[in-house]
């Protein structure tokens, strides 16, 4: 079967993309270099064709219980127009997926599943549907656009009549001059930079993007691929939905503990507060080598010669010349300045743990 081309499949490859398929969607990991584009986004301003991502809208009288009961996060506190990061947990308390979800109005939701888990997710949100919640899989109907980057206000603010000022994990609607049309904006991204993701309809997605570029060239403005996008979460030691966890892990061993709040009831609650009782085992993080080479996913973790874990994913930070990569270890080595070996090859590359936001 062919990948499925996005909205932005034919401006891709005019722009030159080296395209693939990914998760069965059509995409380029890179335009120009994986480097180039990195440093692009760390600099000025970068535009992500992210149409893989699926959307789901859920509302109803009972949207909010419904939700409250399958995320980990506190949905019944979220202020209109806020994003938060979540996770949802099977019933043995393993991550299913994370997403961030927004809420548009008192029984209002959107939120954004990954692309290797739309159908999954979907499932899993129907197995715990309650009355009078009604849940549409709008995926096929929606492009998504990243603008990412310390320059992406700037952009925004030229091409939207919207002051652009509103603070990050908040969204809102935000009319595009050009286009003279309304769309969801979200002030969030999955680089670690300021940045906005744009909810636009199939059929306006090729305008907005060339109005982008149209009103960026003075910024640095590029295209950035799958490629750059990778390197770039893993730099900030972003969770990947798949290979930092796959139904393998909690919550409560990754970094982002703070997205389980315990003052309701959810699916896999219980199996956390048992093992928030009883320890836990291991703990994400991220390091750098101090040796020479590229840590890769599944690559093993020793410290006085005994296993102490693994790496889940990893790379060749670009522009640093740093090999960087992510993973877990016992607990108590996880934290700053921890060293310990990974095993690249045949050889023991001394390795530490390092804080990427700081």
């Amino acid at each position: 079967m062919s990948p499925k081309r996005t909205p932005l499949a034919k401006i891709n490859e005019e722009m030159g993309g080296n395209m693939v398929d990914f998760f069965g969607f059509y995409l380029p990991t890179h335009y120009s270099t994986i480097t180039e584009e990195h440093i692009a986004v760390r600099e000025g301003v970068g535009i992500f064709d992210v149409s893989h991502m699926g959307n789901f809208r859920i509302y109803g009288d009972t949207a909010t219980e419904t939700l409250d009961n399958i995320l980990t996060q506190d949905i019944k506190g979220m202020r209109f127009k806020q994003l938060k990061y979540t996770h949802f947990l099977n019933e043995d308390g393993m991550i299913v997926d994370d997403m961030i979800i927004a809420r548009l109005s008192e029984d209002h939701y959107f939120s954004v599943p990954n692309a290797s888990k739309i159908q999954l997710d979907w499932d899993h949100f129907n197995k715990y549907r309650k009355e009078g919640t009604v849940m549409e899989n709008i995926s096929d109907d929606y492009a998504i656009i990243a603008v990412q980057g310390p320059k992406a206000e700037t952009l925004m603010k030229r091409i939207t009549t919207h002051s652009c000022d509103m603070k990050f994990f908040n969204c809102d609607y935000m009319h595009f001059k050009d286009i003279d049309r309304t769309f969801l904006v979200w002030r969030s991204g999955y680089t670690g930079e300021d940045g906005f993701e744009l909810m636009i309809p199939n059929e306006d997605a090729p305008a907005v993007w060339r109005s982008l570029f149209e009103h960026g060239e003075d910024l640095g403005i590029k295209p950035i691929g799958l490629g750059a996008r990778d390197t770039l979460r893993l730099e900030k030691a972003l969770l990947l939905s798949g290979q930092d966890f796959d139904f393998n892990r909690t919550s409560l061993e990754t970094n982002v503990t703070w997205v389980v709040k315990w003052d309701h009831d959810f699916v896999g609650k219980d199996i956390l507060l048992k093992q928030k009782e009883d320890g836990i085992p291991q703990k994400f993080m991220a390091f750098h080598l101090t040796g020479r080479g590229i840590p890769r996913t599944a690559m093993e973790i020793f410290k006085d010669g005994e296993k102490i874990g693994d790496v889940t994913s990893g790379t060749m930070i670009p522009g640093k010349k740093i090999g960087m990569g992510l993973g877990y270890v016992n607990m108590g080595l996880h934290e700053f300045g921890s060293t310990f070996e990974v095993q690249i090859r045949n050889k023991l590359v001394p390795a530490e743990v390092v804080n990427p936001r700081g």
